[in-house]
């Protein structure tokens, strides 16, 4: 069940009104105490959900603001999904509707997300981070049966995959896209499947 509160007192509301056994993904905003947002969703014993683009350019949260939402869920040990935008793996300009017309802005990756998210939940820096939900070059990702490495700019950080699995588990346990193909055939297309 998804839903999204518009105050921390909504939090509370809704995590009274909805059956406890039903897994309960509250959106919260991005602007102003993400942390007091994550906390009560945390208290409630419910799962965050954050939005991560639209239909338009200004809708696709700056890096810094996504990377202290997923801070503040290992913080608070809450489970956590992104939604909206995430058709493509990495970072790039891409047309923001399926119309012919459309207009492109900078999208985030569902890769980019999740490597920030095991890479915050394993302790990393907010910097590393950063990079890593802005990264847009295929070239310095990795991928082996052991681990994925990203190559960074300074210095190189693996993601093994009992990090990857625990990140799945309890950290980014989902993802959405509009397009179920679009992931697929972008992911093949750059040898990753």
């Amino acid at each position: 069940y998804e839903i999204k509160a518009s105050s921390v007192s909504d939090v509370e509301r809704i995590a009274g009104a909805v059956p406890r056994n039903l897994p309960t993904y509250i959106e919260v905003p991005l602007g102003g105490d993400v942390n007091a947002w994550v906390a009560s969703i945390a208290d409630a014993g419910r799962r965050a959900k954050v939005r991560m683009g639209g239909t338009t350019a200004d809708m696709m949260p700056p890096a810094d603001a996504v990377v202290q939402f997923f801070r503040a869920c290992v913080a608070h040990g809450v489970a956590a999904k992104a939604t909206a935008g995430l058709h493509h793996p990495l970072r790039g300009a891409y047309r923001l509707t399926y119309e012919p017309d459309a207009a492109t802005g900078r999208m985030y990756g569902f890769l980019n997300v999740a490597l920030a998210v095991a890479h915050i939940g394993n302790g990393g820096s907010d910097a590393d981070a950063v990079q890593l939900l802005e990264e847009s070059d295929a070239g310095r990702i990795e991928f082996n049966d052991l681990h994925v490495a990203w190559h960074g700019p300074d210095r190189t950080i693996t993601f093994t995959r009992d990090l990857l699995q625990r990140m799945r588990e309890g950290g980014l346990v989902s993802f959405g896209s509009c397009s179920f193909t679009e992931p697929v055939d972008e992911s093949r297309a750059l040898g990753w499947l």
